[in-house]
């Protein structure tokens, strides 16, 4: 084991819970357990053979662990990037991995509560998807972790046929000269037929380096629909871990599309099951990486019902010394016939020391299925170069054209167009820069 992993364990076995339930209290010295038996993901672990954690290791963030007061009053927060979006009907923020405070969220049929006040009005919902998370083994480590120390979380709760308009979910960190890993815990729970946009915004102030796990749930009930968008933009010095686990009933949407523009070391595990009948699961992103960051996607896709469709799509743009990955795994149950499977990933690398590792993976064991699968690495095209050259753009401004309408194909799904918008424009504000670092296209 890791003298991290071995560092964690014993301040975890140290801390302190403000829960009285004898289930989570029995699951967290489990989670430990797992953690000190175990350690840290290697090489020697398939879903991390990509994502070696050479700079946590460096960074060596200390567990924040203790009882943190969950405030959902409104409460001063330091200078922070501008809000993704200006129209949410509720805003959440989440800083240093604990509830500092919420605005609106009064919408008819929508209960925004805290972990503690969750459990007290869910808790069978809530230890059924607590318990669900599998903690064993090294490739689990960062669920044991979060599972081991968990205190802190956020429930919002829909009721059928309600509408809970739009969430932002404001996630910060502070930094501090002794740098530390927040986790924090998130569970969305949807009704029959009711609606959700939920956004998620990871991006503070410049800081020294800190690490956040976090691990939520979505529970989509018959004919539900969520539409989750995430943008990560962090400073390089931040490490963000986080897993997303979807159970989706009969009929459910749900549409992820994920942005990663920052951060130093980014993994996203996103795992759907759908149980019911015509349900639908759409995942796109893109990642666009400069210097030595490292993104990583996971995605798993299992089609348990009939008839279910599922969509994968992200593009990658990578410069400097950066690395993406992305694993993409669809797999077709016996007897969920009439499936369709769509997978899609295509990267630019726009420096010859840049890296991508693309692993696209159908498992197929029923009949009647529709699918389909590809992977692309390449450079920018040299004659789309000289055609816009020769209309007086210059170099620069061509490739930046080029790399900006890749990375629009997955704007352009969006909905929002506010949020199209502006992330784009964000998109192209973290665009590589070709002169001033050397780099070959």
């Amino acid at each position: 084991m890791s003298a991290l992993a071995q560092q964690w364990s014993e301040s975890l076995r140290s801390a302190t819970h403000p829960q009285v339930l004898p289930w989570l209290d029995a699951l967290r010295l489990r989670a430990v357990e797992q953690l000190t038996k175990h350690g840290l993901p290697h090489r020697k672990d398939e879903d991390w053979k990509y994502t070696p954690l050479r700079v946590l290791e460096q960074l060596g963030p200390a567990v924040a662990t203790g009882v943190r007061v969950e405030n959902l009053t409104p409460a001063p927060e330091p200078e922070l990037p501008a809000a993704l979006i200006d129209s949410a009907d509720c805003v959440i923020r989440i800083h240093d991995g604990a509830l500092a405070g919420t605005e609106g969220g009064d919408q008819p049929g929508v209960s925004v509560l805290s972990l503690s006040e969750g459990l007290e009005q869910h808790e069978s919902l809530l230890r059924k998807h607590i318990e669900s998370v599998d903690i064993n083994g090294s490739a689990q480590a960062f669920a044991s972790l979060n599972t081991a120390s968990l205190d802190q979380g956020l429930v919002i709760h829909v009721k059928e046929q309600a509408d809970a308009g739009t969430v932002l979910l404001r996630w910060t960190l502070s930094g501090t000269a002794d740098p530390s890993i927040h986790n924090f815990r998130v569970f969305l729970l949807l009704g029959e037929g009711s609606r959700m946009q939920l956004v998620e915004q990871y991006e503070s102030a410049d800081h020294g380096g800190s690490a956040l796990n976090v691990v939520s749930h979505f529970d989509l009930a018959r004919e539900a629909v969520v539409d989750h968008l995430l943008l990560q933009n962090e400073s390089e010095n931040t490490i963000l871990m986080s897993s997303t686990y979807i159970e989706q009933a009969q009929g459910s949407r749900y549409n992820y599309s994920g942005f990663d523009l920052g951060g130093g070391l980014v993994r996203h595990e996103l795992k759907t099951v759908m149980a019911g009948s015509g349900a639908h699961a759409a995942f796109g992103g893109a990642f666009v990486l400069d210097n030595s960051r490292h993104v990583d996607n996971h995605i798993s896709v299992e089609h348990a019902g009939t008839a279910c469709s599922s969509d994968q799509f992200f593009r990658g743009v990578l410069g400097g010394r950066s690395r993406g990955v992305f694993n993409g795994k669809a797999l077709i149950r016996p007897g969920a016939d009439k499936s369709s499977v769509r997978q899609s990933n295509a990267n630019l690398l726009l420096s010859p020391l840049a890296q991508i590792d693309t692993k696209p993976e159908l498992e197929i064991y029923a009949d009647e299925v529709e699918a389909s699968h590809g992977a692309t690495v390449g450079q920018l095209d040299e004659t789309a170069i000289f055609y816009l050259r020769s209309r007086g753009l210059s170099e620069t401004e061509a490739k930046r054209l080029l790399v900006g309408a890749f990375c629009r194909s997955v704007t352009d799904r969006l909905e929002n167009q506010e949020l199209a918008g502006r992330i784009a424009e964000l998109i192209d504000q973290a665009m590589p820069s070709y002169e001033s670092r050397g780099q070959v296209l």
